[in-house]
């Protein structure tokens, strides 16, 4: 039986987080360098074959953490996915989410879990996972009482997909995401580390209804020691951050922001 993928490195980081930045893809690697990561979360390069890419990942010191791609393409073209994902030694391959046409109701889900469901047993014949990444819109209600995020976790195969739970996302939908850290046990490898902040009160109002805001690890109100606690208790590989917006401040300030919190907490 082939051995687990053991990663150096528990600090991660998407490039998504620095998407927004008009540097060059090399520059933005050396600038995540620079802060401390030696760990990325990624995908195909549309400039760069495998080689070429992982030389100059090796170049500056950076492993890939989990491999990502989107369904659609998955489904059309595993080979090319498995390939990449043994060249830079990934067992995981996240999608995002689920696709559009298939959020409107039970039916959709259904639908939508089956073809998660074929795609993840392809990829487990290879020794490789796919993981599902939840946003807010799995924790939906639907009219027979179950969550999406409940027939989710009921009928995925365990056997070929995964969950990559976001702790901004569950924290958004009304979840508890110690709780379903917990509820995923043997079925989780990474996680995606974002804080839950709460914007300035809106006072024009009686309700004084706030936004919700992505923020940095440590700027927002998620238990960070015991979601690190139960992380490393669960066997995570790799703690990735993620901040889908960054407001008014540059992605790689808050970049080094969320990596100097988790290594204050004892993540390497």
């Amino acid at each position: 039986m082939k051995q687990p993928i053991v990663k150096r490195h528990q600090i991660s980081i998407i490039l998504f987080t620095v998407a927004s930045s008009p540097l060059p893809y090399a520059e933005k690697l050396k600038k995540l360098r620079e802060i401390g990561y030696q760990s990325v979360q990624g995908g195909l390069h549309p400039d760069l074959g495998n080689e070429k890419h992982k030389a100059l990942l090796d170049e500056m010191g950076i492993e890939f953490s989990c491999f990502s791609g989107q369904l659609n393409a998955l489904k059309d073209d595993p080979g090319k996915f498995i390939e990449a994902c043994h060249f830079f030694n990934c067992d995981e391959i996240m999608i995002g989410t689920m696709p559009t046409e298939c959020r409107a109701d039970y039916d959709g889900y259904m639908k939508a879990i089956e073809l998660i469901n074929s795609v993840g047993r392809v990829l487990a014949k290879e020794d490789i996972y796919i993981a599902y990444h939840n946003h807010a819109q799995e924790f939906r209600r639907f009219s027979n009482g179950k969550r999406g995020m409940d027939l989710l976790f009921e009928n995925f195969d365990p056997s070929g997909v995964h969950f990559l739970l976001d702790t901004h996302w569950v924290q958004a939908g009304g979840g508890d995401i110690l709780e379903w850290m917990e509820k995923c046990r043997g079925r989780i490898q990474y996680l995606h580390v974002k804080d839950y902040r709460i914007g300035p009160a809106n006072y024009e109002n009686d309700i004084g209804d706030t936004d919700k805001q992505f923020a940095q690890i440590g700027d927002g109100s998620l238990p960070w020691e015991l979601i690190i606690k139960k992380g490393l208790d669960l066997g995570i590989k790799a703690f990735i951050v993620e901040q889908d917006r960054c407001y008014d401040m540059d992605p790689f300030d808050c970049a080094a922001q969320s990596f100097a919190t988790l290594k204050s907490l004892g993540l390497s």
